[in-house]
């Protein structure tokens, strides 16, 4: 009997090109919740992800782009899909330690109904961490992490709609937060769940291509976050100060691909005014300093 009712709550994959990956992570899902609870886009994979899944799981509910639009654009649509008031995100790439606990997540998120988003511990290296206990309590934080976290699907529906898809990779987490954080709901951290994000950190940094694209994506991100939400001159300081900062920690220490991430990010802040304009929602100067001294979600990670 899976733990979960599929009933009362989804979970949502999106995947490109990681079917073995994907494969692993739904067979840790099998205690969790029946097949027929886990919603899947393909992002145009050309590893036969869609029809092996079709084949071997025929109760997911698989969906596929017939081109590849992108993660966010993904995520928007799976949250569009999830037919139930809760949905678990997850990536392809990360499975639950300790999936009895994934209960008193959805135990907690019905007693308090302020809460938007319970944002899961979440360990981030090759092996699964060699201690899985803690005595962290449950707090609340300005973010959550996109790995692996439980949303209410009415909050999603009310306040945030979508994530901006311009943002290409990053930084739709931190939009999302801020947008609950103006409607009064709040977003948890939520240790009892712990989550193993089966990733390479070190291999994420050989390809020095991927790493200032990433880069770019990231900056782009959280600078289009500034100029959204903060006020205008808090905003452009904000953005001169990530850019002295990263002169600083990387082109004086001879990363010179900076200077290419900082102009592209740069180019599409600006080709991306009109998308801002639209969703343009402004802290006061009263709730931008409660935001800020709300503290992150944490991550840990093995740097392997």
């Amino acid at each position: 009997m899976p733990l979960l009712d599929s009933q009362d709550v989804s979970i949502i994959i999106t995947t490109y090109n990681r079917k073995r990956e994907l494969v692993f992570t739904l067979n840790t899902l099998r205690e969790v919740i029946a097949d027929d609870g886990i919603y899947i886009w393909d992002d145009a994979s050309t590893d036969h992800t869609f029809e092996y899944i079709s084949s071997e799981y025929p109760e997911i509910n698989i969906f596929q782009n017939t081109v590849n639009k992108g993660l966010i654009a993904n995520r928007n649509q799976l949250m569009q899909a999830a037919p139930t008031e809760y949905v678990l995100s997850l990536d392809d790439d990360a499975h639950f330690l300790n999936p009895e606990a994934l209960e008193k997540a959805m135990s907690f998120m019905q007693e308090n109904f302020n809460c938007a988003v319970l944002s899961f511990r979440l360990f981030w290296g090759l092996q699964k961490p060699a201690n899985q206990k803690t005595t962290e309590k449950t707090y609340q934080v300005g973010n959550f992490l996109g790995g692996a976290h439980l949303m209410r699907k009415s909050a999603w529906d009310n306040f945030i709609k979508s994530y901006p898809e311009w943002y290409h990779f990053y930084g739709e987490e931190d939009y999302a937060a801020m947008k609950l954080f103006r409607a009064k709901q709040v977003i948890f951290y939520f240790p009892k769940v712990l989550v193993h994000h089966r990733v390479s950190l070190k291999n994420r940094k050989k390809s020095a291509e991927e790493t200032s694209l990433r880069t770019q994506w990231a900056l782009q991100a959280a600078w289009s976050n500034y100029l959204i939400f903060y006020p205008k001159q808090k905003a452009w300081l904000k953005i001169m100060y990530s850019i002295k900062e990263q002169l600083r920690l990387k082109f004086l220490k001879g990363d010179f691909n900076i200077l290419i991430s900082i102009f592209f990010a740069g180019s599409e802040l600006l080709k991306n005014r009109k998308y801002r304009k639209i969703v343009d929602s402004r802290f006061t100067k009263e709730e931008l300093e409660c935001y800020s001294n709300l503290p992150a979600s944490p991550i840990y990670w093995n740097y392997s």
